[in-house]
């Protein structure tokens, strides 16, 4: 009797453990009926992997399942462009999705969603400002105005260190929200917190939270000793294979200025940035620019046909290691794309710049040489 006893009480304790991970995505859109929405998440090389498919009916659709812990996953609507993100996590979550305006679509009902949406409401004007002043002075650079681009940079600097500090504050007022998680990941992971602060912030998040995937990266950060490698330092020195097997070393390939370009051929924002690196490679490599590309790839062929299809003409090296990769380490890479320009001594003059900011800087190193 006490053994039958024992065994009905844990199959109790499982499955009130089970109901509490369930998560039920109750949606409304108007794709027409008999399309197919899908539930997907990105696999560790960026790419996608669907986990579930429903058909739309009457304008409705639902999704049922298990969330052992919040991550992000994404809905995909057959025959529209892109998709839309959210988080998945146990409980009831209603959707809105829209066909022609994926910006609009939200989620609500739990707690990392609902803590979103008040998110992109409280910084919708910041976002705003921010996007209005690089359109000026993408602008203000087309037209060689250089009192005013350098006026509209810092401007932008500003309006970044305001995103920043209302990121800051949402970690420590949302807890049990997943996105606290994703902010302090971000920004430790460009080296831009404090370790002690960020140690307290990650203190503060409920352990749901901390004992996520990305609860354990963020542990990481904050404990791993590494060097931080910094404008003004030496960049270190290394060497590699390119494509061919030839080993080719840093410091033979320095130019007046030199761009060491971490990437791979899987990472979407690597890609896009891509046609930036090839236009400002055009303009001033006779200048005395040069571009090391440090790939993170680990399939040869996806490295090479992307070198091939994005016209990366400048010299290029990978391990094949993925996050392995020893320059990376070296460099304390943890995220892509990543860059530091390089003087002609292999002194480090600047760190994780893209597009005009990046064609900025190199014109104004060269431009006082």
């Amino acid at each position: 009797m006490k053994k039958l006893l024992l065994i009905t009480l844990s199959i109790l304790l499982l499955g009130c453990s089970t109901e509490s991970e369930k998560f039920k995505i109750m949606g409304t859109t108007d794709l027409d009926d008999g399309k197919k929405i899908f539930r997907v998440v990105a696999d560790s090389n960026n790419q996608p992997i669907v986990l579930d498919t429903m058909i739309v009916s009457k304008g409705k659709f639902e999704f049922q399942g298990t969330a052992i812990e919040p991550d992000i996953n994404f809905l995909y609507m057959e025959g529209v462009q892109g998709n839309v993100g959210f988080i998945i996590e146990p409980g009831t979550i209603k959707a809105n999705l829209f066909k022609n305006d994926l910006a609009s679509s939200e989620f609500k009902g739990s707690p990392s969603n609902d803590s979103y949406i008040l998110y992109k409401n409280e910084t919708k004007s910041i976002i705003n400002s921010l996007n209005e002043i690089s359109t000026e002075y993408e602008r203000a650079i087309a037209l060689g105005d250089d009192l005013l681009a350098n006026d509209l940079a810092q401007q932008h600097n500003d309006v970044r260190k305001k995103v920043k500090e209302y990121e800051i504050e949402f970690i420590q007022t949302h807890k049990n929200s997943f996105f606290s998680a994703l902010f302090l990941e971000k920004y430790l992971s460009a080296k831009d917190l404090d370790i002690e602060m960020a140690k307290v912030y990650y203190n503060n998040l409920d352990d749901k939270i901390r004992n996520t995937q990305t609860g354990n990266n963020i542990y990481n950060l904050m404990n791993v000793s590494k060097k931080i490698i910094e404008v003004g330092e030496l960049a270190p020195r290394f060497e590699g294979p390119d494509p061919s097997g030839n080993i080719l070393k840093m410091n033979d390939l320095l130019g007046k200025v030199t761009i060491i370009d971490f990437w791979a051929s899987w990472c979407r924002p690597c890609r896009v940035e891509n046609p930036n690196f090839v236009r400002i490679y055009n303009k001033f490599h006779d200048k005395g620019l040069n571009i090391i590309g440090v790939s993170l790839d680990r399939d040869k062929n996806n490295w090479i046909r992307a070198i091939s299809d994005d016209g990366l003409v400048w010299s290029q090296v990978s391990n094949l290691k993925f996050w392995n990769d020893p320059i990376a380490k070296l460099y304390n890479v943890s995220f892509i794309p990543q860059t530091f320009i390089l003087d002609e001594d292999g002194k480090i003059l600047s760190t994780n710049l893209r597009g005009s900011f990046l064609e900025r800087k190199i014109e104004e190193i060269l431009g006082n040489q």
